[in-house]
């Protein structure tokens, strides 16, 4: 039967329901009814109460009858044929609707005896956050397996198996309650690898870091995919996060099965992936999973200490032991790799003897946190070797009981209980110290607010601790209580932004993941403390840093088309001396310089330092907290590697962002 306008052919197909990714079919066994046909308005009906009579010779499989649930198929097309009621065929412009899903093809056909569908040419299905486009897509009704030929798709992790659920009700699956698709595509998560010992700085240019150990958005693409009842496999699948080609990034799945665990997250697993930059440089990262579900981190893992540990070290992370619903425990045994090769330590004060034995080959960190709804407690505990004769050296703790609460004049804050051994100290161009011991508490408070176009934070802290700490004019230590009250304001005041109107929103920048808006601002910080000694010795400061911070270029131009600088003079005012030399205000007059700076594409360099430029000071001209940076910095992944001189500490890091998709994100790539 043809016919030359458009037809209607609805089919109630019984079914058990989608089971994981791209599983568009699953039938059930049910009472066979007839065929009516109807005509009306030029368009022939045909109505198909549940499905098909499974076939002795196509499928053995059980079905029970509380298993079925109805799916209702509206199919249109240029041509349709039906074939003694048993094959249906439609050609031209066919247009499939699913329940709120959608699948458009240039020929479609399905035979009711055996249950086996088959779509073709210019395949593409959508529904809520997921699509994908083929050249063939076949699947067997009954036995609940298909196959995809030359697919390209659009994964959303998040919604996937929502959307490609079926169920009785298919407004519960209108795509416009759930799926928010923008204009323009958003910066939105990511993934972070780093090594090292240093606490990377938040990125300048993107101004935060959404790194959530998992990536929601994904483009993939394949040769063939095999779709089977708990899941689906192929041989070979790249997946890219970049929304934009061609793609900054990509990785290449072999052996990649998908399938829906118990706890209804659906996992994809590699067994062995291939990271491609650029679609030129290839590195093997081996078995990987991508999914909603946050990825277990790799058990081994390397770090730098040239501090406690002599150098690099290896780490093996232990699952957390929950010991009940609000006490974790971590375990992290740690291999010293340089004391190992060296045969020697350098790591422990005023030891005479380097020599190491078997155990100082080994070190061990625990941590144990606790928790309730108003209270939380955290133990670090770290000992860099398992000598019993130089465990009160190479043993460091702190204990921190946090519980909060409301006052009656600072309102919501925390009361923080706290004990430590030997914890070390930054001050200024003192450089390191440590501090034996402490104990006490504190109250502290943290506001944030707007005045006007002002943005201010607020932390004050009031308290009192005992702590047993080295002297400001040698090492010796003493011990003494100190109570302390503590303020500071950090604000932020725009001059001048660009004007958003001259800002093309929807323009692909290759360099940064974030549109650039060029700005200046000034910047302040206020900070005030009196401290009281228990030997009747007090001290109190007065701070206040004031300066401009300017932020220029759009990163569009491979040479110099990004700059941010800051610069901030600082003066401190003292009375009175502190007995510590944690503590001591040292450097009464500095300059904090920060400047990121593009060089070329996007190699970049990041800079902060401080200098004290307080002439009257045997510190003069000093710098100190300098943090060096080597930045290659890219829309879909950036790398770096920084450096801080003044305590001989480093690290690297690669970052991979991810994106929420909008609606103009094209499949193929």
């Amino acid at each position: 039967m043809a016919a030359k306008i458009k037809h209607l052919l609805p089919l109630n197909l019984g079914i058990l329901g989608f089971a994981t990714f791209l599983s568009l079919f699953e039938v059930s066994k049910g009472k066979e009814n007839f065929l009516k046909k109807t005509l009306g308005n030029n368009n022939y009906n045909f109505f198909v109460a549940n499905s098909v009579e499974p076939h002795k010779s196509t499928s053995s499989r059980k079905i029970e009858k509380n298993e079925a649930i109805f799916l209702t198929l509206k199919i249109f097309s240029d041509k349709q044929y039906d074939f003694d009621q048993n094959i249906y065929l439609a050609e031209g412009n066919v247009k499939t609707l699913i329940n709120g899903g959608t699948l458009r093809s240039d020929f479609l056909s399905y035979d009711k005896r055996t249950g086996f569908l088959s779509a073709e040419g210019n395949v593409r299905y959508r529904k809520g956050g997921q699509y994908f486009r083929a050249k063939e897509f076949k699947f067997n009704l009954l036995r609940k397996e298909g196959k995809i030929k030359d697919a390209y798709g659009i994964l959303d992790l998040k919604n996937v198996l929502n959307d490609l659920k079926i169920d009785n009700n298919s407004n519960k699956n209108d795509i416009k309650n759930r799926t928010d698709y923008t204009k323009i595509n958003t910066y939105e998560d990511g993934i972070q690898f780093t090594f090292g010992n240093i606490k990377l700085p938040e990125n300048q240019i993107t101004r935060s870091n959404k790194s959530i150990d998992s990536i929601n958005n994904w483009r993939f693409k394949s040769n063939l995919i095999i779709v089977e009842e708990n899941g689906w496999k192929s041989n070979k699948i790249i997946f890219t996060n970049d929304p934009f080609d061609p793609h900054q990034i990509s990785f290449e799945g072999i052996d990649v099965i998908a399938e829906e665990k118990d706890d209804g997250e659906l996992l994809i697993t590699s067994s062995k992936t291939n990271l491609l930059l650029e679609n030129r440089t290839k590195f093997f990262l081996g078995k990987r999973i991508f999914g909603k579900k946050k990825k277990k981190k790799n058990k081994f893992e390397f770090i730098l200490d040239g501090k406690d540990r002599d150098g690099l070290v290896l780490i093996r992370r232990s699952n957390t032991t929950k010991l009940n619903n609000n006490l974790l425990l971590d375990f992290q045994p740690q291999f010293l790799i340089n004391r190992a090769i060296l045969g020697k330590t350098y790591s422990f004060k005023n030891s005479q003897n380097e020599n190491i034995s078997f155990f100082d080959l080994f070190g061990l960190n625990i941590k144990l946190r606790a928790f309730d709804k108003d209270w939380s407690y955290e133990s670090l505990n770290e000992l860099s070797t398992l000598n019993t004769s130089r465990i009160s050296k190479g043993f460091r703790q702190k204990n921190s009981f946090i519980r909060y609460l409301k006052t009656p004049i600072l309102g919501d804050s925390s009361f923080n209980i706290f004990t430590s051994y030997r914890s070390r100290a930054w001050n200024g161009t003192i450089g390191e110290t440590e501090i034996k011991s402490a104990f006490g508490g504190f109250i502290e408070k943290t506001h944030d607010f707007k005045t006007g176009e002002v943005k201010n934070n607020l932390n004050i802290r009031i308290g009192t601790a005992k702590y047993e700490a080295e002297k400001l004019q040698n090492s010796d230590l003493i011990a003494l209580w100190r109570s302390s009250i503590f303020a500071d304001l950090n604000s932020e005041y725009p001059i001048w932004k660009n004007d958003p109107s001259n800002i093309n929103k929807k323009k692909v920048s290759n360099l940064s993941p974030v549109l650039i808006k060029p700005e200046v601002n000034v910047r302040s910080n206020i900070s005030a403390s009196y401290f009281n000694y228990i030997n009747s010795v007090d001290q109190g400061f007065f701070k206040l840093s004031i300066g401009p911070e300017i932020r220029l270029g759009n990163l569009e131009r491979e040479f110099f088309d990004y700059t941010k600088l800051s610069v901030m003079p600082g003066v401190k005012i003292k009375f009175g001396n502190s007995p510590f030399k944690f503590d001591s205000p040292i450097d009464l007059k500095t300059l904090n310089i920060s400047l990121i700076q593009q060089i070329y594409g996007p190699l970049m360099l990041d800079i902060i330092s401080n200098v004290n430029i307080d002439e009257s000071s045997n510190n003069y001209g000093e710098y100190f907290d300098t943090k060096l940076g080597v930045i290659w910095h890219k829309r879909s992944y950036e790398c770096g590697i920084y450096y801080h001189p003044n305590n001989y500490a480093g690290g690297i890091y690669f970052r991979i962002n991810g994106f929420k998709f909008s609606d103009s994100v094209k499949a193929v790539f």
